[in-house]
Order: structure tokens, then C-alpha cells, then sequence
């Protein structure tokens, strides 16, 4: 867990990593999950959600979770789903397992992501789809090259005005 997280009542996470200042709405569910700083998790969320395999004879979780004593060890949970930094998620998204959700995006409440989002694309629906971009590709170039959610707190405080307003492409 990073430093200054906020994870509100009735979250659930496992085998995650959480960045600095992230925030995690009521009744959100992160499981083996990497999230980045600064991001944004409203409430009622679920990230890496759990899948059944239907393909085989059971749908039930026994043949890989060791709570039924069936098997020694849980195999259940493979595959990551990876949150860049500076994303905001809106309440009732589900992000399937395997998910890699770029930095700056933004996903629009009630979405169901099956797809990978990338950097400052805004999603949204059943399946999520793309709606376009937070700004223009130089401007998204100059903030990836900026990754002011790395600077150190003295960093952001200095430069706190910069983000009070409108983000605009710098002309130098």
C-alpha cells in the first residue's frame, strides 16, 4: 500500500499494490491488481474481476480454491489487471481480469471494461468504447513525458497552480 491512500468502508483487496493518494470509493473490490498514483475509484467498483470458466464441467471455484480442501493452493487468480496513474473510475465499473487501463483515462460509470484503455482515453457502456481522448496527442505526449504523479510532494506543492486549471500544451 502507498503512503496517503484513502480506502473507504467495506472495500476488499488482495494481492494488489495500491499508489500514493489513490482513492477507493465504499464497497469497492481490487483483487490481484496493480494500481498507480493519483487514481481515482469511485464507489461499488470491482477491478480484476473474477471470471468462472464455463468451458469446463463445473462453473463452481472448487478444482482451484484451496477453501475446499480439493486442491493444496489457490490457482484461481493468474492474471493482473493493471491501472495506470491518474485514472478515474466511475461507480459500478467492472474491469475484467488481464485489463491494462493507461495513464490519465477515464471510465465512465456502470462500464463493463474487456478491453485495454489507453492513455487519457475516456470509456464508457456495456461493453465500454472508446468516446476519444482528455487532449490532444501533443499534449497527452508532453504530460506522459511531464509523469508529474512521481514528483515528490514538494514538487506538486510548488507547482499546485498548475493544477487549478484548464491543462493547456505549453509552447516551448
Amino acid at each position: 500500500m502507498g503512503s496517503n491512500i484513502n480506502i473507504s468502508r467495506y472495500c476488499f483487496v488482495s494481492g494488489s499494490v495500491i499508489g500514493n493518494y489513490t482513492s477507493l470509493g465504499r464497497n469497492t473490490t481490487v483483487i490481484n491488481a496493480e494500481i498507480g498514483n493519483f487514481c481515482s475509484i469511485s464507489w461499488n467498483v470491482t477491478v480484476g474481476a473474477t471470471s468462472h470458466d464455463y468451458k469446463r464441467l463445473t462453473t463452481h471455484a472448487f478444482p482451484y480454491i484451496s477453501y475446499y480442501n480439493f486442491v493444496k493452493k489457490d490457482e484461481r487468480f493468474k492474471t493482473k489487471t493493471v491501472l495506470g496513474n491518474d485514472v478515474w473510475i466511475g461507480a459500478n465499473v467492472i474491469i475484467m481480469p488481464g485489463i491494462k487501463v493507461g495513464n490519465g483515462a477515464v471510465i465512465g460509470a456502470g462500464s463493463i471494461v474487456t478491453k485495454n484503455v489507453d492513455d487519457f482515453e475516456i470509456v464508457y457502456g456495456n461493453p465500454a468504447k472508446s468516446k476519444g481522448f482528455r487532449f490532444s496527442k501533443e499534449s497527452i505526449a508532453e504530460i506522459s513525458e511531464m509523469a508529474w504523479w512521481h514528483w515528490n510532494d514538494n514538487k506538486l506543492k510548488n507547482n499546485i497552480g498548475i493544477f487549478k486549471k484548464p491543462y493547456k500544451k505549453s509552447n516551448s
